[in-house]
């Protein structure tokens, strides 16, 4: 892709999430202007420009407004787009680094698979059965548990569920000779769709398992009519070089600060 396509993609995306940060926050008046959402017991806060000098203040007001309602506070913040000093600000404020995202993004279809595997499947998840196999996968993949509480499995998968009964998102499950071992997926309503959940358990990876996941993907989006597709990925994870050698792009780094309840 050109850098000006790789510019225009990862402001639509960035529009995007900013559109669905539209909560009532602070009064940052005087000091500047930023995005805000309530999630859960936490507040959201991106696209933050402070005014030149006021940036500390402008945190100040974010942790009193937080602190009040017993909020934990994360911050996103865009490198090469938002103000370095306010990057600073949050570190002397005692916000932690939650971690560093690199979005990805890419445009048209894949080439076919060099090499066929007539081994591997994918498909959309169709039951509430494979999506708590979803779960299981994605416990195992993501956060090396191997035999997560069936409490978990249970709730988690229902709340997939009801995520794709929804059409907020698709899932989709990968099978190397028939055994389920990888998962992802999309995001359905937005402008640009983002790939997210991309897990292969430890026993069935280096298989190209999660290739033909992400393959399969792209694809189904767009059938849908979407043009683009983006993913994000931790910053220094190996998949990367996956994502790279399918014709995703680096578009931007965003680095998460976090200051919880317990940092008051």
């Amino acid at each position: 892709m050109t850098t000006t396509t790789l510019t225009t993609l990862a402001e639509a995306v960035l529009t995007q999430r900013r559109e669905r940060m539209n909560d009532a926050g602070p009064s940052l008046r005087g000091v500047g202007s930023a995005h805000f959402q309530l999630s859960g017991g936490m507040l959201l806060v991106n696209s933050a420009q402070p005014r030149p000098g006021k940036a500390d203040e402008m945190i100040e007001r974010v942790n009193r407004f937080a602190r009040e309602r017993w909020l934990a506070v994360q911050w996103t913040f865009t490198h090469g787009r938002d103000d370095p000093l306010l990057e600073a600000a949050l570190s002397a404020h005692r916000y932690y680094i939650r971690e560093t995202l690199r979005l990805m993004g890419r445009i048209g279809e894949l080439l076919p698979a060099a090499h066929p595997a007539p081994d591997i499947t994918v498909s959309p998840v169709a039951t509430l059965q494979e999506m708590q196999t979803y779960e299981r996968i994605s416990s195992w993949g993501f956060n090396h548990q191997q035999h997560p509480t069936l409490d978990h499995v249970l709730v988690r998968g229902r709340e997939r569920w009801d995520e794709q009964q929804a059409h907020w998102y698709q899932y989709y499950l990968g099978r190397l000779r028939g055994e389920p071992v990888s998962g992802a997926y999309v995001s359905l309503w937005e402008r640009v769709p983002t790939i997210y959940g991309v897990a292969t358990i430890p026993p069935a990876r280096q298989h190209g398992v999660a290739g033909h996941v992400l393959r399969y993907l792209v694809h189904e989006t767009l059938a849908l009519g979407f043009a683009w597709t983006c993913l994000y990925v931790a910053v220094g994870n190996p998949a990367e070089n996956l994502y790279r050698s399918l014709g995703f792009s680096p578009l931007l780094d965003q680095t998460t600060y976090q200051l919880g309840e317990s940092r008051w």
